[in-house]
């Protein structure tokens, strides 16, 4: 109900004032309940007929609720506190608890609220430990606040405002995690999941759910802290995450509804469980493919139609008769929120790209088919119907000639199960001013939402696998090895292939003949008779298993990529998915690997192996399978993808492993590249972004490589005076230019830290067993769980042999040409070791006669705990984590032979280059650090001189793999720029040398001062701000960028 009233009206003061009086005075419950009901009707918030006095709570019950209005029981005493604050008493919050536990179990999900007319406190079944803050509470401390009690009963305690505006800020009020009816609804949710997990077609459903989840996101689809820590699908994370997505799907199914007119108040009324499946939808409007009874119809199964019903009524008091097509994107992020989604890897392409990139490729969006086979929130698909629908109009299209040809205009295709929820509603939401105007002409509106669940890879079915002549097999994967197999002919007939499959469905759930589905969808042809006849029965034989309830939704959409690759498109375009090979599901990993180096010939090994990621082979692989000869595509990529080494293949425009095998070209000069690198701010995407266009040729023309000339964006990102210009761009190959490179090495993997990293403390004993030191392990503010939060009992206060005790160098004990205090390192070899006493049969790998005995125990034990806590997928034992690469042994065999190269110099692998000298040469050097030998002092000066400057940094930028706040990681990548190797007969190398070794003076002596200045408060950040600050106007640094520069320029 709409509420207008005059805010400064005494009357609404006065009601407020009466409530008060009664508390204050200690009046009856009765009268307090009285005064409350008055205000509830004065200000409309509740109608008389919407509220009951001394209800009982279930049926049978002989308990009563004082007042119930709208869905919420409102429970009255004269003092809800023990005392005279607001703290309630613990026997009324459990009294209020159970009422609604009562209630819940019977189906009806309420709301509660425990007041004594001045405190009132919120509650909801499963609402756990009580607040005291709002949302969850108020306090009516004055009638003049009478206006904020108002507004907490009304958004909060029993949500009965209607017309809500549906933008961002309503959205996340009312739908996301800080909303109490959110928090009642999921926890209902979740007792219905708890309840019936063991249920076979939950089980399915959810299996279902994770693996495409997985294949979506990769073996990270939910980590919280890190690569070392995954969250695996058997546990209570991902169960809530598939509880989230069900809240999810439900909200923007009945959201769709809502924006065509259903009144889903009445649906929840009369048929609740069609909230989910869409028949009153389809029924009146013709859409089909919006709602179906996908992962997420479960609650269905289970008795949820009460939540549901709760759910359409706070859903129906929206108004979305013009909800934007984004609005299930908005819904998804209220719910979802920021740092969850950057765990998950999902980042959403905004609208003013997905917009720019549809202009700049859909030229002839009347003759053009579209399709974006990654389409996540469907930002892509709603900005390609939309300018579809507005060209159409343009050229004065009929209303059914425009819908028709919409149906196969645009399609999107998505692996994630929740996103093609999102992409589906967007389609919809952005066609509706098309299916309105056709329906308004008096013609049938009715279509397929062309937006599909499948693997745009064709990876889980490879095509060889699906087509047997002119089937395609979908596998069941259950005890009998069921298969449903589908004639080609008929899923390539969308429309009355989804339609079938939909009738069939519904059928078998209502002990129908489902048979009869093929005589009412027009089937005729025997062979597909015949075939579908199969499948029938096989569907029926499921779904007397109780299995059946996802196989027709999953099949249908699982088989379309293979259909539409064999009908190509003119466009493809997207954001196809930016993660890495290493962190793809380990069931597909092989299989994009083969495709990468056997298919296309794109893969590039050696050191960049495990920095690819799949989005190269994506854009490769949709070329291949989707594209016409003669048509276009546009990918969202990582900035790397336009000079990076691990895309030097790629970006050669010519995919082709064997001489025999099948070749794909493209032309990479249908337009210039989009570099989005510079535009402000640069959030949008986790790393900076470009756009990569290209055409596809026919298989006997040779490719042209994205080379040359990039368009860059200059300004603010979304902004229509974002300026762009033409800026050459430097390759970088797959191996670099300089012979430093070949040198380099990277430090070891000291990790876990806490079990190798300590810090000396005292030994209380009055006899010291010598030579041994006593050590607590060293905990920082990078440890990731669950090694920040492990007990260390057994390695704390421990006394260990001495000679296992190492210096190690890391990022935080460097700085510009200086070097600050190592930190200590437990080791399982001695001091001179040349090499580790491995033994694979051995604890964590280690032969323990080849340590003191201390250190044996602490090993075992670091060991034991390696093994306990390690992520379930770590196949690695501890000296293999620690010796990853044999980055430990290579720093052993330099120690014991360093032949004629005796010098180290160390430089960070991240940020800003940094550079020092080590000092010892028995310290050892971690793997956030990068290690050179060289021949000389003045070459390790040449080469401090070089690595320090911001001539350096400025030239290597350009090839670093970016982060949201610029060039990140350094790595190699230096090494890619014509960097000589120190000739001691060469001018220019001893000028910079000599520069070098001025600077180094310098800073030792400013380290000096900024040791006696700040003492103990002096950290790496302060000392290498100081001392770049002064390179930057000191003659000594001004000499080292005059000399590198000049080197630089050189070469």
């Amino acid at each position: 109900m709409a509420i207008h009233f005059d805010a400064d009206d005494s009357k609404y003061r006065s009601a407020a004032g009466e409530i008060l009086r009664r508390h204050d005075n200690g009046e009856a419950e009765a009268n307090i309940t009285s005064a409350v009901r008055d205000l509830l009707l004065l200000t409309g918030l509740v109608r008389s007929e919407e509220m009951r006095e001394e209800n009982p709570p279930s049926d049978g019950s002989r308990r009563a609720v004082d007042l119930t209005a709208l869905d919420t029981f409102i429970e009255f005493k004269r003092r809800v506190g023990t005392a005279s604050g607001g703290a309630p008493n613990p026997q009324y919050v459990e009294q209020l608890d159970d009422y609604l536990a009562q209630s819940a179990k019977q189906g009806k999900v309420r709301m509660g609220v425990l007041t004594d007319g001045k405190h009132w406190l919120l509650r909801w079944p499963g609402a756990g430990d009580v607040r005291l803050t709002r949302p969850y509470a108020f306090t009516l401390d004055e009638p003049d606040n009478w206006i904020g009690l108002y507004e907490w009963l009304r958004d909060s305690a029993l949500v009965s405002l209607d017309g809500i505006s549906p933008d961002r800020e309503g959205i996340e009020e009312h739908f996301g995690p800080g909303s109490p009816s959110y928090q009642r609804d999921i926890a209902a949710l979740k007792t219905l999941y708890q309840d019936n997990s063991e249920m076979e077609t939950i089980r399915v459903k959810r299996r279902l759910w994770y693996d495409l989840l997985r294949t979506a996101l990769g073996e990270i689809a939910y980590t919280t802290e890190g690569m070392d820590s995954p969250i695996h699908h058997d546990t209570e994370e991902m169960d809530d995450l598939f509880i989230r997505h069900t809240y999810l799907s439900a909200v923007i199914g009945m959201v769709v509804q809502a924006s065509f007119g259903i009144d889903i108040r009445r649906l929840a009324e009369t048929d609740p469980a069609d909230l989910l499946q869409g028949r009153e939808l389809y029924r009146a409007t013709g859409l089909q493919g919006v709602l179906e009874s996908d992962f997420f119809a479960w609650p269905n199964e289970v008795g949820g139609e009460p939540l549901l019903q709760t759910l359409a009524r706070r859903v129906a008091r929206f108004d979305w008769a013009d909800a934007p097509p984004d609005t299930a994107a908005t819904l998804y992020e209220s719910v979802i929120p920021p740092e969850e989604r950057r765990q998950l890897g999902e980042y959403y392409t905004p609208a003013w790209l997905a917009r720019a990139m549809i202009r700049e490729l859909v030229d002839d969006p009347l003759n053009q088919r579209v399709l974006d086979p990654a389409c996540g929130s469907g930002t892509f698909v709603a900005e390609a119907v939309t300018h579809f629908i507005a060209t159409a109009r343009e050229a004065k299209w009929e209303p059914w000639d425009l819908l028709n040809r919409l149906r196969e205009a645009v399609t999107g295709i998505d692996v994630h199960p929740v996103a093609v929820h999102l992409a589906r509603a967007a389609w919809t939401l952005a066609a509706r001013p098309a299916i309105s105007d056709a329906s308004e002409a008096g013609h049938d509106a009715s279509l397929s939402i062309p937006v599909y669940l499948g693997d745009a890879l064709q990876l889980r079915f490879r095509t060889g696998d699906m087509f047997a002549q002119h089937n395609i097999t979908v596998q069941v994967e259950d005890e009998e090895n069921t298969e449903l197999v589908f004639p080609v002919s008929l899923v390539e007939r969308a429309e009355t292939f989804d339609a079938l499959m939909g009738d069939v469905s519904a059928s078998i759930e209502k002990g129908g003949d489902p048979y009869l589905a093929l005589d009412d969808n027009g089937i005729i042809d025997l062979a597909e008779r015949q075939v579908m006849g199969d499948t029938i029965a096989a569907m029926s034989r499921l779904h007397d298993k109780g299995r059946n309830h996802i196989w027709a939704y999953y099949a249908r959409n699982m088989v379309r990529p293979v259909v539409l690759s064999r009908s190509k498109v003119d466009v493809v375009i997207g954001n196809p998915p930016w993660i890495n090979y290493n962190q793809t599901a380990d069931i597909l990993r092989d299989e994009l690997k083969n495709l990468s180096r056997n298919s296309y010939g794109i893969w590039a090994g050696g050191h960049y192996a495990t920095q690819q990621d799949v989005a190269g082979l994506f854009f490769s692989r949709c070329v291949d399978l989707y594209l016409e000869d003669g048509g276009v595509i546009g990918f969202v990529l990582p900035h790397s993808a336009l000079q990076a080494g691990q895309y030097s293949k790629w970006r050669s425009g010519q995919w082709k492993a064997r001489k025999m095998g099948p070749s794909v070209q493209v032309d990479f000069t249908l337009k210039p590249a989009w570099d989005l690198e510079q535009l402000k701010p640069n959030s949008f995407f986790p790393i900076p972004a470009s756009v990569a266009f290209a055409r596809k040729l026919s298989p006997d023309t040779s490719g042209k490589p994205l080379a040359g000339t990039v368009e860059r964006w200059l300004g603010s990102a979304g902004a229509a005076n974002v300026r762009r210009e033409l800026v050459g761009i430097t390759h970088k190959g797959a191996e670099g230019t300089s012979p430093y490179g070949a040198l380099a090495r990277n430090g070891a993997t000291i990790f876990p830290r806490v079990l190798f990293f300590v810090e000396e403390t005292q030994n209380t004993a009055i006899v010291r067993a010598a030579p041994t030191v006593t050590v607590n392990p060293r905990k920082g503010s990078l440890d990731k769980a669950p090694w920040k939060d492990l007990d260390l009992t057994t390695i704390t206060g421990q006394t260990v042999e001495a000679k296992h005790l190492f210096n190690v160098h890391l990022g935080e004990t460097i700085a510009p040409y200086v070097t600050l205090e190592p930190l200590k390192v437990l080791l399982p070899l001695k001091q001179g070791d040349a090499a580790i006493p491995a033994n694979d049969r051995g604890p964590g790998g280690i032969r323990l006669g080849g340590l003191e005995r201390r250190m044996r125990e602490r090993w075992q034990t670091v060991s034991r705990l390696w093994e306990e806590n390690k992520a379930l997928a770590n196949r690695l034992n501890l000296l293999e984590r620690l010796d990853y690469m044999g980055n430990l042994s290579s720093q052993l065999a330099w120690q014991s032979n360093p032949q004629n190269r005796p010098v180290r110099v160390a430089y960070s692998s991240s940020g800003q280059p940094t550079a020092a000298i080590l000092d010892g040469d028995d310290d050892l050097v971690e793997n956030v650090l990068f290690w050179v030998p060289c021949r000389s002092i003045e070459e390790a000066k040449y080469l401090l001189a070089i690595v320090n400057s911001r001539a350096l940094y400025e030239s290597v930028s350009g090839l670093m793999p970016k982060g949201q706040f610029g060039a990140r990681h350094l790595h190699k990548h230096l090494w890619n720029l014509s960097i000589p190797e120190f000739d001691p007969t060469e001018e220019s190398h001893i000028v910079i040398a000599e520069a070098g070794a001025s600077a180094a003076v310098g800073a030792k002596a400013k380290l000096d001062h900024l040791r006696e200045q700040r003492g103990d408060e002096l950290t790496v950040a302060m000392v290498r701000r100081e001392l770049r600050a002064w390179l930057r106007t000191s003659g000594e640094g001004q000499a080292v960028e005059s000399a590198v520069g000049k080197l630089l320029e050189s070469e």
